[in-house]
C-alpha cells in the first residue's frame, strides 16, 4: 500500500508532500489544484516499463495527437514546461521508500534505429564506416529502490517519432491501474478484466458488489456481438442488456471495482470517482467500494469535486473508519499544500458545516 508521497516539478504540483494515505483515500480541492496530477504522477512512478507512459495519460485528458519535438511530448508533464529542471515522483510502498527522477536528455544518441524503421531489405548489407551515430534525445529515468539500487531508463524519440525504451534491469512495477475522468474505459479492457475474474472464479463477487448499487443484478455475462465483446448483466428483464444501458453511472461503478478485483494487494486510481453517480446513491457506492478494498485488500485513491461526495464517503465508510483518509489540496502563490483529515476529523468538519472541499 502507499503511504506516503513526494512530487517534485510534476505539471502544477512544484512540490507537494502526502504524508499520511489511507487504504481509501479521497482527495479534494478547487479547479487545477493538482487532484489528477497528483493521480497521473502516481501512475507515471507505477508505469516505468511503457514506451507510452506519457502519451497514453495525454489521452486520457483528451488530447489525440503531440508533436515529436521534446517540448510537445514531455514538456507538458514538467512544472512550467521547464524541460531543465528535475522531476521527482518519491513512493513509500508498504514503508519502503522508492524514487524515480525524471530529467531531459537533449544529446542521447540512438546505436541503431528501431526495427519498424530500418529500410526494407537491409538485412545481412553492407554498413559504411564514416557515418554519425543518429541524432536523437530521451527522458533519463532512474530508479531507485528500498536498498538505494539504482537502475537507468531512456525513453527515446527516434527521428521518426517512434517510442521505445531502453533500460538496464528493472525491477517489476506493481500492477495499478487508472480509471480515468474524460475517457471512458473501453469495453474491451473491462471485459478482459472480468473475463480474468471468471477464469478464477470469482465473478459472482463482483455480482454482490454491484448489488449494492443496483439490487436488482442477479448475474454478469460476457456477450460477443459485433466487433467488440460487452459486459451485459440480468437485472429481471427476461434478458441480458449490456451494462452501458443501465446508465453512465453503473458502467463507472463497475469500472471501478473490476480494476479494484484486478488490482488485489495493489492500488486503483480514480479521477473524479463519483462520475455519473447520483447523489442518493453515493453511500452505497462507498460502502461498495469499501467492502471490496477490505475483501481484495486493494488501495484506492480517488478525486472528487463534490461535497456530496465527500460527506456520502463520512457515511458510507462507517464500516471502514480506519482505512479512510480525506485530503483536501490547496494551493498559493504556486505553492500546493495538502490538509489530511481522518475518519473522525472528517465527521467533525461535517457536523460544524465547515467547508472542506
Amino acid at each position: 500500500m502507499i503511504t506516503e508521497v513526494l512530487i517534485e516539478n510534476f505539471k502544477c504540483l512544484a512540490h507537494l508532500t502526502l504524508p499520511e494515505l489511507g487504504r481509501i483515500t479521497l482527495i479534494s480541492g478547487k479547479n487545477n489544484v493538482g487532484k489528477t496530477a497528483l493521480l497521473e504522477a502516481l501512475f507515471l512512478f507505477f508505469d516505468r516499463l511503457a514506451p507510452n507512459m506519457i502519451t497514453k495519460q495525454y489521452g486520457w485528458r483528451g488530447v489525440g495527437s503531440v508533436m515529436t519535438s521534446p517540448e510537445e511530448m514531455w514538456g507538458p508533464i514538467f512544472v512550467q514546461y521547464d524541460l531543465t529542471k528535475e522531476l521527482l515522483i518519491s513512493v513509500w510502498v508498504d514503508k519502503k521508500q522508492e524514487t524515480a527522477r525524471f530529467k531531459f536528455n537533449p544529446n542521447f544518441m540512438l546505436e541503431i534505429l528501431p526495427p519498424s524503421e530500418m529500410p526494407h531489405g537491409s538485412e545481412g548489407k553492407s554498413v559504411r564506416t564514416d557515418i554519425e551515430p543518429i541524432p536523437s534525445f530521451s527522458l533519463d529515468i532512474e530508479y531507485e529502490d528500498s536498498s538505494n539500487k539504482k537502475n537507468v531508463a531512456h525513453l527515446v524519440v527516434s527521428p521518426k517519432g517512434a517510442t521505445g525504451i531502453k533500460h538496464d534491469y528493472v525491477p517489476k512495477p506493481k500492477k495499478v491501474a487508472f480509471i480515468p475522468a474524460k475517457v471512458p474505459i473501453a469495453s474491451r479492457e473491462s471485459s478482459e478484466r472480468f473475463s480474468r475474474l471468471t477464469k478464477i472464479g470469482r465473478e459472482n463477487e463482483a455480482v454482490e458488489f454491484l448489488k449494492i448499487i443496483e439490487p436488482r443484478l442477479k448475474k454478469l455475462r460476457i456477450i460477443s456481438e459485433g466487433p467488440e465483446a460487452i459486459i451485459n448483466g440480468d437485472i429481471g428483464l427476461g434478458r441480458m442488456i449490456p451494462i452501458p444501458f443501465m446508465g453512465e453511472g453503473m458502467s463507472h461503478m463497475l469500472d471501478i471495482i473490476l480494476a479494484m478485483c484486478e488490482c488485489e494487494n495493489s492500488t486503483v486510481l480514480v479521477d473524479e470517482v463519483d462520475n455519473g453517480i447520483h447523489h442518493s446513491v453515493l453511500p452505497k457506492m462507498w460502502e461498495a467500494i469499501g467492502n471490496v478494498a477490505d475483501a481484495y485488500k486493494c488501495q484506492i485513491i480517488t478525486t472528487t469535486h463534490s461535497y456530496e461526495c465527500i460527506e456520502a464517503a463520512y457515511k458510507g465508510l462507517v464500516n471502514s473508519p480506519d482505512s479512510m483518509r480525506y485530503i483536501r489540496l490547496d494551493r498559493e502563490d504556486n505553492v500546493t499544500t495538502a490538509k489530511t483529515f481522518n475518519y473522525e476529523m472528517l465527521g467533525s468538519a461535517i457536523a460544524h458545516n465547515m467547508e472542506i472541499r
